[in-house]
């Protein structure tokens, strides 16, 4: 009795085992671990009217392409096919090499992980650029990405399920098809990944809910900067808790870091005409800015996913009147965040300041000295010191813009004790960087 049950429960097994193998083979499934390249196909049957890029759209998510033109590209190749436009029940063999869409996992590091990294727009994480930039940096010693999740236009770069983000159509432009990938390509690149958030300079939200905009104290109207609707207010617990509900969401999608930026009030234009929802003759603004980031580290701790922002170089100088209107008190900051990045870009610092005629061509000194007094202000929080680098001639001499700029930059960064770096340019263009850094990693 005992044999007969055992056969049987062989018997199911094994048609069971034989089922699965079936359904694999006719698949064609094989993980292929190089990035457009695979061994394993899909059978596809042209409908009437189908493109190739319509086509591509459907299996994108199973492929190991980013993005539709290389994987019609690829399609075109295997099936030796020119066409757009098909017949309708041609056969195709489609690239795959998952049956499921890819989801990117936080890979954890402690917050003094030496970062070396390069800031990307939206538009660049988009397409395939930002994957041969990663490449790039990654050839030359560099580890970091740091893309824009929310731009200063309030754009949500990738396609947000937070319910303000769609009602007010801020991810109507989107330019990252899918994050997740995205996150999990520059991951197989062994690349730290940090999604920026740009906090409370948010045009789109502040035009979309003009109840949520920083109000004018003249006109009874949305304040405006230089003429320019740009900013929401940083005490309102709506708009503190739509950029937490972006960061919840990012730290889900397996970002690695978050970085905050413009966590702070509006600095230029007529700021003495703004009007704020608290009671500003009572409260100081570096108490709503510190409140607002203890929240907010207090999740991504939770998550396991660092925490970083950007402050204003002045900061470290700690003057009294930078800290009223900014409302960043630094050494409060510290606090609550795992890394500050000063942004001691050299051109940034206008005037004759320190008694330098151009600051703009003296980058040791000012990477230098803003490290070490960041340094000072924030000795007893333990925060991670990583500043921004100027990786772009804005007022530099021409002469002095090359490669040497950059190096100059790193060196004082590593002698003044910081913990990487992170270049920025707005346009991402890092033709002087790559020289610099290729000279750095000899």
């Amino acid at each position: 009795m005992k044999n007969d049950s055992f056969s049987q429960m062989f018997r199911v097994l094994k048609i069971k085992i034989l089922g699965l193998f079936s359904i694999w083979l006719l698949l064609g499934f094989c993980i292929s671990p190089l990035y457009g390249a695979s061994s394993s196909f899909i059978n596809h049957t042209v409908r009437s009217g189908e493109s190739l890029y319509k086509i591509a759209g459907k299996y994108l998510p199973l492929s190991d392409f980013y993005t539709l033109s290389p994987l019609v590209k690829e399609i075109k190749r295997l099936n030796g096919v020119n066409q757009i436009d098909l017949k309708a029940n041609k056969k195709l063999r489609i690239p795959v090499v998952r049956t499921k869409p890819v989801k990117a996992k936080t890979i954890t590091k402690d917050k003094s992980f030496n970062a070396k990294g390069i800031y990307i727009t939206g538009n660049t994480a988009g397409t395939e650029r930002i994957l041969t930039l990663a490449k790039k940096l990654k050839s030359f010693g560099g580890n970091t990405i740091i893309f824009d999740a929310k731009d200063v236009d309030g754009i949500v770069t990738y396609k947000s399920s937070v319910p303000l983000a769609k009602k007010i159509g801020a991810t109507r432009k989107s330019q990252i098809r899918d994050i997740s990938k995205m996150i999990y390509l520059l991951h197989r690149e062994d690349i730290h990944v940090v999604a920026r958030i740009a906090l409370f300079c948010d045009v789109i939200l502040a035009k979309k809910r003009p109840d949520l905009a920083v109000q004018s104290k003249s006109s009874e109207d949305v304040w405006k900067q230089k003429g320019n609707i740009r900013w929401v207010d940083p005490s309102l617990e709506m708009v503190q808790k739509y950029n937490l509900d972006l960061v919840t969401e990012l730290c889900d999608l397996g970002v690695d870091e978050i970085q905050f930026d413009y966590l702070r009030f509006p600095a230029m234009g007529r700021v003495k005409d703004a009007k704020y929802s608290f009671d500003e003759a009572n409260i100081e603004k570096h108490t709503i800015i510190t409140s607002f980031l203890k929240r907010a580290y207090e999740l991504t701790r939770r998550k396991k996913v660092l925490l970083s922002i950007d402050v204003y170089a002045i900061t470290a100088w700690q003057r009294k009147e930078d800290e009223e209107i900014t409302g960043q008190r630094i050494q409060d900051l510290a606090k609550y965040a795992d890394i500050i990045s000063p942004m001691l870009y050299p051109s940034h610092f206008y005037g004759r300041f320190e008694g330098r005629k151009n600051p703009a061509d003296h980058p040791y000194y000012f990477i230098s000295q803003g490290c070490k007094k960041t340094g000072i202000a924030t000795e007893k929080t333990g925060v991670t010191i990583r500043p921004w680098l100027q990786a772009f001639p804005y007022k530099v001499t021409r002469s002095k813009w090359n490669k040497d700029y950059i190096l100059e930059e790193i060196k004082a960064a590593k002698e003044a004790n910081a913990c990487g770096w992170l270049l920025w340019s707005a346009s991402n263009n890092y033709k002087v960087s790559w020289q610099a850094l290729k000279q750095f990693k000899k």
